[in-house]
């Protein structure tokens, strides 16, 4: 028994002062020196579990600088997790508000399935559909399906590779763009609603942070977000594959730019995207996202079904209240 003891207060120790390094490398910024700690910091939903047993270890020995220890990485976690599963309730449509509902997903590429969201468009009937990683493959799966036959205003850029873009709208677009975010395409409009309030909309993808090269295009990418969020005179809503969470400081920054996200807003909870493709465990990333600058106010947002892609839909009802 002693043995085993001793082995569980080691793992303990082990767990315990590696999570805390890994709080103290979010609290310095260590990202900015270590792009691997881009990485760390997404894990946080799953990494820091193991400093709950080493907490307990700690009391249940009496070793108590191991569970002082253990401690700060379980206080921790726990101050970064909550926003992500607050419950709550969602805020209903201000008064004389244009509602809408949008949809938006990553098709995957080379979906051969990609058609079969037509079936959750055709459930949620979204007013406005964006979607990313529009190749040939995914984009005549989606228009075989029919689900898009009744939305009379679109702009569809299918790419060989993974960023094009769609948007499917029952309103009116306009300003259709391609500008660069971070020298890699993207999808711009205007969207006009039948109230003929105006909003600009961006479908959102940016490049997956899985090497330093790859983290530096991300970074850029997500500062040129910020940028015109910043330079947007409209309302603006920015949907689509993010690549990135709330643990992520370059992702925080584009909040702190004056959008909210609507999974905020309405406290959806536990609500992950991806990876559709783990074999036994459920998606536990939430990569995708709705941001809404102030003049929205979200009203509902869920995840939606698995259709062949990585990532799952994202549902956002939202309100754009009148101009003053």
């Amino acid at each position: 028994m002693a043995v085993v003891t001793k082995v569980l207060v080691v793992l303990a120790w082990v767990a315990a002062a590696g999570l805390a390094v890994a709080v103290l490398g979010r609290l310095t910024h260590l990202d900015d020196v270590l792009w691997p700690y881009v990485l760390v910091n997404a894990l946080t939903p799953v990494l820091f579990l193991p400093a709950y047993p080493a907490f307990a270890v700690g009391v249940a020995t009496h070793r108590y600088a191991l569970a002082a220890v253990a401690l700060v990485a379980v206080v921790a976690h726990l101050v970064w997790l909550w926003p992500e599963v607050r419950p709550g309730s969602a805020s209903a449509a201000p008064a004389g508000s244009a509602q809408f509902r949008l949809l938006t997903t990553n098709l995957e590429m080379d979906n051969g399935r990609a058609g079969t969201l037509g079936r959750q468009i055709r459930a949620d009937s979204p007013d406005v559909v964006v979607v990313e990683e529009l190749s040939n493959v995914t984009y005549y799966g989606l228009m075989k399906s029919g689900a898009l036959a009744g939305y009379h205003y679109s702009a569809s850029r299918p790419q060989f590779g993974a960023f094009g873009a769609g948007v499917w709208s029952r309103y009116p677009l306009s300003d259709v763009a391609a500008p660069l975010v971070g020298g890699l395409d993207s999808l711009r409009v205007t969207v006009t609603l039948p109230t003929g309030q105006r909003f600009r909309l961006f479908a959102v993808h940016t490049l997956s942070p899985q090497s330093s090269s790859n983290v530096r295009v991300w970074r850029t990418q997500l500062a040129d977000l910020r940028r015109e969020v910043r330079a947007t005179t409209l309302p603006v809503v920015l949907a689509g594959d993010f690549n990135a969470t709330r643990d992520m400081r370059p992702f925080r920054n584009v909040l702190a730019a004056g959008v909210t996200d609507a999974h905020d807003d309405v406290h959806a909870g536990w609500a992950p995207t991806w990876n559709a493709h783990f074999p036994i465990l459920p998606p536990v990333w939430r990569l995708d996202h709705v941001l809404i600058s102030p003049q929205f106010t979200a009203t509902g947002l869920r995840v939606g079904k698995s259709y062949g892609s990585d990532h799952l839909p994202l549902v956002a009802d939202l309100a754009l209240r009148p101009s003053s």
